[in-house]
């Protein structure tokens, strides 16, 4: 998270998003740098067959997309928002400017990156150890700490599809199904009208 008063030394919008509503979408120049004041995001992108896979999901103080505006190109993915959400936009030249000026910023905008990067790889272990539940707790508990900031047990309402969590961690669905009801037998989770509660 870049902090605010750095972001308003270089004009930074306050922009509002609707849940639905598109940020960019999949084939676009990246001409911002983002980052969320409230609410949420999740890039995603559709196959050819109208199937949802999800790239991420991002919370509260989190930046996105920014690997296609570091190198200019344009996004392989969509991002929308999950909730009402409002996000700080900041102009590319400005944004790349602003990491030059300031090499703490810098350093921790790194980092920030490199934490995903180790957040991608413990996904990858949890999908390369053969192990569905490994996976999804991860991704759970990804989701209940990082992107809601909640410890309390059971108070995270799922917003994904079993189809999506399959998506996002490269599982079958039907292994995703059956791991999910395993998982509340053993009390990892609830599931309350179909919906999955962590």
């Amino acid at each position: 998270m870049i902090e605010k008063n750095i972001l308003k030394k270089y004009d930074v919008e306050i922009v509002k998003f609707s849940k639905g509503d598109y940020i960019f979408e999949k084939g676009d120049s990246a001409n911002y740098y983002f980052q969320i004041i409230n609410g949420g995001v999740k890039m995603n992108y559709y196959n050819e067959n109208g199937n949802e896979f999800i790239q991420g999901i991002f919370g509260k103080n989190k930046s996105f997309g920014e690997p296609p505006l570091l190198i200019d190109s344009k996004y392989p993915a969509n991002a929308v928002s999950l909730s009402a959400s409002t996000i700080f936009r900041l102009k590319k030249e400005a944004f790349k400017e602003l990491l030059l000026n300031n090499n703490k910023t810098h350093y921790h905008f790194t980092k920030m990156i490199s934490n995903r990067l180790y957040y991608k790889a413990t996904i990858a272990n949890g999908i390369t150890s053969n192990s569905a539940e490994e996976a999804i707790v991860t991704l759970l508990k990804y989701l209940k700490h990082e992107i809601h900031e909640s410890k309390i047990p059971f108070d995270l309402k799922v917003d994904f599809t079993r189809k999506n969590i399959a998506g996002l961690l490269g599982l079958s669905i039907e292994a995703t199904i059956r791991t999910i009801k395993k998982m509340e037998s053993k009390n990892i989770l609830k599931i309350v009208n179909q919906k999955i509660y962590y």
